[in-house]
C-alpha cells in the first residue's frame, strides 16, 4: 500500500503525541510534519507537501491569538492546492460543519472518532473522495440526485428548518423563530431526517448543502 505523508496540526502536544503513534502504527500513513499553531502550520506546508492534514478547528492561526483553524483553509487550498484538509475537532455543531464544508474541507471528523474510521477517513481524502463522520451512504446519494430531489422530498416549512440548523440556530431558537412549541420543531427535524435517510445533523446539513438547499 502506497504511503500516504500526513501533518498533524493540533495545539495540544500530548494529542498529537497520541494520534502520531497510532497512525504511524498502520504501517501506510507516515507523520511528515507537526504544528501547534498557523503559522508554523504553514511553513511546514511549504517545506513538506504533504498528502493531507489533519486540522483542529480550535487550533490559533499564531502562538497566542484565538483564530479558528477553519481561517486556515482557504490560505492552505490557495497555496497548495494539492493538499487535502481533514478537520479533526471536538466540535459537533452545525455552524462549524457548514463553515468548514465552505471554505474546503475535504473532510469532518469527531476527536472520538475511533482508529478504524479515521485510518478510513485519511484512505478515501487521499484517493479523492470526501469524508464525513457517518457519511452518508452511496446508496442514499444515488436515490436522492434521482428522481425525488430533496426540494421535492421536504415540505417548504421542513426546508425552512434545515436553512436555520444549518446557521447554527438551537432547537429553541428555531422554535421561537417559527412561533411553535420545541416538540413541534424536534417532530419535524426526526421526521427530515427519515425522509432524506441521514442519521445525524452533520448529515442533513452536508446533504443539504450539497443539495444547494442552504
Amino acid at each position: 500500500m502506497k504511503q500516504i505523508n500526513v501533518v498533524l496540526a493540533d495545539d495540544h502536544q500530548l494529542f498529537r503525541d497520541g494520534l502520531k503513534a497510532m497512525l504511524q502504527a498502520s504501517g501506510f500513513i507516515n507523520i511528515v510534519g507537526e504544528a501547534s499553531h498557523g503559522s508554523v502550520l504553514l511553513t511546514v506546508l511549504a517545506s513538506q507537501t504533504p498528502d493531507i492534514v489533519l486540522l483542529d478547528i480550535s487550533m490559533p492561526q499564531k502562538e497566542g491569538s484565538a483564530a479558528s483553524g477553519i481561517d486556515l483553509l482557504p490560505t492552505i487550498k490557495e497555496r497548495f492546492p494539492n493538499v487535502k484538509c481533514i478537520m479533526l475537532t471536538m466540535h459537533e455543531d452545525a455552524q462549524y460543519i457548514l463553515r468548514s464544508l465552505k471554505q474546503g474541507a475535504d473532510g469532518y471528523l469527531l476527536k472520538d472518532t475511533d482508529e478504524a474510521e479515521l485510518k478510513t477517513a485519511i484512505q478515501e481524502v487521499y484517493e479523492g473522495k470526501k469524508y464525513f463522520k457517518n457519511k452518508i451512504s452511496d446508496l442514499i446519494v444515488s436515490n436522492l440526485s434521482g428522481e425525488k430531489s430533496p426540494e421535492t422530498l421536504l415540505s417548504e416549512r421542513e426546508i425552512q428548518i434545515v436553512r436555520l440548523v444549518a446557521e447554527g440556530k438551537i432547537t429553541k431558537e428555531i422554535a421561537d423563530q417559527l412561533y411553535v412549541s420545541v416538540r413541534t420543531i424536534e417532530t419535524h427535524r426526526s421526521r427530515i431526517m427519515k425522509k432524506l435517510g441521514v442519521a445525524n445533523t452533520a448529515e442533513m446539513i452536508r446533504l443539504a448543502y450539497e443539495k444547494k438547499l442552504i
